[in-house]
């Protein structure tokens, strides 16, 4: 592949206790801070022609799914600037663009079909502590992959929003954040105020304590409880059933990433 082949257009008191902050697991560590390091440094090294047509790419696809604009103009951001947790790791896998002779055949939403991505999903994921429900979420993480490949995104999407908050519940509670008591989730250290009896009642009470616990979670987008993502803020309506405009492979493939990068990052976390 040339550099020039890029030049064309695309498309309770028991739980009064002082907060504790989880250290890192080493190797793990190590696999996630390669993963970016080494998009960041593709970054710096890419050849104008096929940074524009990353960016061309991602506002093709944009018309499909807004969130793109927001990786796009994350990307265009000058050599040496801080590029966001989900903008690295879609370029973990746009890298995959030099394994294709022609350039216009490429199409980075299937890149999610392809082994090499979910062979880096599951490795990131078997080096999670999150309990017994383990081999279960991996079953259904694997129906995720089928779901995606056979275009079901009406079923697709929702089970990735749940992914996403069932890991991050599973990973509070192996580490002592959240305790479970029936059907109930108590915020051990008491860290999201105004709460009756402690009960965690949302995502965003999650998130709040998975920030507590380690900061870089506030780095993830999935875990951004904001209204500055439309993938966050439709998500509530989505998986209620009011808002049925973005059950397609766009909103797909960006949960997808945000899923990779929150799955690589939790591995990191050891009690």
């Amino acid at each position: 592949m040339h550099e020039n082949d890029f030049d064309i257009d695309p498309y309770d008191d028991e739980f009064d206790r002082e907060v504790t902050r989880i250290p890192q697991n080493k190797g793990s560590q190590q696999l996630e801070k390669n993963v970016l390091k080494e998009a960041q440094i593709y970054l710096e090294d890419i050849s104008e022609d096929e940074h524009s047509f990353l960016i061309k790419t991602l506002h093709q696809l944009a018309k499909e799914e807004s969130y793109f604009n927001v990786l796009a103009d994350d990307l265009e951001q000058p050599i040496g600037a801080k590029f966001a947790n989900d903008a690295l790791n879609l370029i973990h896998f746009w890298k995959l663009i030099h394994d294709v002779e022609d350039v216009k055949t490429f199409n980075l939403l299937d890149v999610i079909h392809g082994e090499f991505f979910q062979s880096e999903m599951l490795k990131a994921f078997d080096e999670l502590e999150i309990g017994d429900q383990k081999v279960q979420y991996r079953e259904v993480l694997q129906q995720s992959f089928k779901l995606y490949e056979a275009q079901f995104y009406a079923g697709c999407v929702p089970l990735l929003y749940a992914l996403l908050e069932g890991l991050l519940t599973a990973v509070l509670l192996q580490h002592g954040y959240l305790k479970q008591q029936d059907t109930k989730f108590v915020d051990v250290y008491k860290i999201v105020p105004g709460l009756k009896g402690n009960e965690i009642k949302s995502l965003w009470h999650k998130a709040k304590i998975a920030h507590e616990m380690n900061p870089y979670f506030s780095e993830l987008a999935a875990y951004k409880m904001d209204s500055s993502s439309t993938v966050t803020a439709t998500r509530h309506n989505i998986l209620h059933g009011t808002d049925l405009n973005h059950f397609n492979q766009g909103r797909c493939f960006i949960l997808f990433i945000w899923l990779f990068g929150a799955v690589s990052f939790m591995g990191n976390v050891r009690s």
